[in-house]
């Protein structure tokens, strides 16, 4: 499998811009795709995990209410006896003491003092039964009597309160949809790239992929063909392997795209990477043969060769010195090249790319 190192450009890029949006949710390009073609599908499930949650919250809801009436039933009889029953034992004590015989005044009078005043308790208490056993459940009645409203408040408002709980979750979701669209040709971009480094990951293990490689240049490099003074370049991916280099630039376009947009840029953008590359892989300077120090530089050229990758779709134009390739034909290109560099070469080349690439400039 191929070596790969770094990470796509547009990648991070899109995902510092989703972090600035304070979407955190996406950890791959496979994620934002996914949403984006299930987007409907994710806001009706939204929908139905709501309702699943207040149904389930209403019955549970409904199962407290029963509970708690089959303890005020039970509250409210065992009340009542026990109010019934301190009548009874009133009854009883004011029968036993009207049994009770003495002869002596002081005592009698005492006896009967006792027995109005339990005929009067029972009186009162016979007679408001109902109010003292009130007065008993109260706190429990009220806790029955709330926890039913609330309950009826829940059925008859379902549809206002289930609005109420989706609309934010849908609203950060509609967000989320609104950047990604906004990001799409960020999105377009790691796409395409991510297709290009998985599609390269096929090749062996004495090739090596660089993405998002770039470099810097003081002095600049001067193309006196052009009349350009080069200071930096960047690469979507730079593939290091034995028949020498392979500058790969990505292209996610539709084909309304293409008919719309014109190849020439990145065509033109890749053969000025080509020639500061190759400057700086070919120079003969003695301070870059010291650096370099590879036995078949200064004989064998290291070539350096230019595709632009299609993902979608590809235009029916051909351009000089750039091969322009639908992804699907990438890897049969390059397997086409004949192997001029052995496997230390190829590590050595790759090696000092990747230096130039974390460290930067010449």
């Amino acid at each position: 499998m191929c070596i790969v190192e770094g990470q796509i450009e547009t990648l991070r890029t899109l995902k510092d811009a989703l972090k600035a949006e304070g979407i955190t949710r996406f950890s791959s390009i496979g994620d934002i795709d996914r949403f984006k073609k299930y987007f409907e599908f994710e806001k009706k499930q939204l929908e139905v995990r709501t309702q699943r949650s207040f149904d389930a919250e209403t019955r549970e809801m409904g199962e407290i209410l029963h509970g708690e009436q089959c303890k005020f039933a039970e509250l409210k009889m065992n009340v009542h006896n026990e109010v019934k029953g301190e009548v009874s034992r009133l009854e009883d004590e004011v029968k036993q003491l009207g049994e009770t015989g003495s002869l002596n005044p002081i005592l009698r009078f005492f006896r009967k003092f006792k027995i109005r005043r339990l005929v009067r308790r029972k009186d009162r208490i016979e007679g408001d039964i109902d109010g003292i056993v009130q007065k008993k459940i109260h706190s429990a009645e009220t806790r029955v009597t709330r926890l039913r409203r609330e309950l009826d408040n829940r059925i008859q408002g379902r549809k206002k309160l289930l609005a109420g709980r989706c609309r934010k979750p849908l609203a950060d979701l509609n967000r989320t949809k609104e950047v990604v669209d906004g990001l799409y040709p960020l999105i377009a971009g790691a796409i395409g790239e991510n297709a290009v480094m998985n599609e390269v990951r096929r090749l062996p293990d004495d090739h090596y992929l660089i993405n998002d490689f770039s470099m810097r240049f003081n002095p600049p490099i001067y193309n006196k063909k052009e009349g350009d003074r080069i200071q930096s370049i960047q690469i979507d991916h730079l593939l290091v392997c034995p028949s020498g280099i392979f500058i790969l630039e990505t292209k996610n376009w539709s084909k309304s795209s293409i008919r719309s947009m014109d190849l020439r840029s990145p065509v033109q953008q890749v053969l000025r990477t080509n020639f500061a590359l190759f400057v700086v892989l070919n120079s003969d300077r003695r301070d870059e043969s010291v650096q370099l120090s590879w036995h078949k530089w200064g004989e064998t050229k290291i070539p350096v060769r230019n595709v632009v990758v299609m993902i979608n779709e590809k235009p029916n134009r051909e351009f000089k010195h750039v091969k322009v390739l639908s992804l699907n034909k990438l890897i049969d290109h390059i397997k086409y090249f004949d192997r001029i560099f052995s496997d230390e070469e190829v590590r050595s080349i790759f090696e000092f790319l990747r230096a130039r690439n974390l460290y930067g400039g010449r």
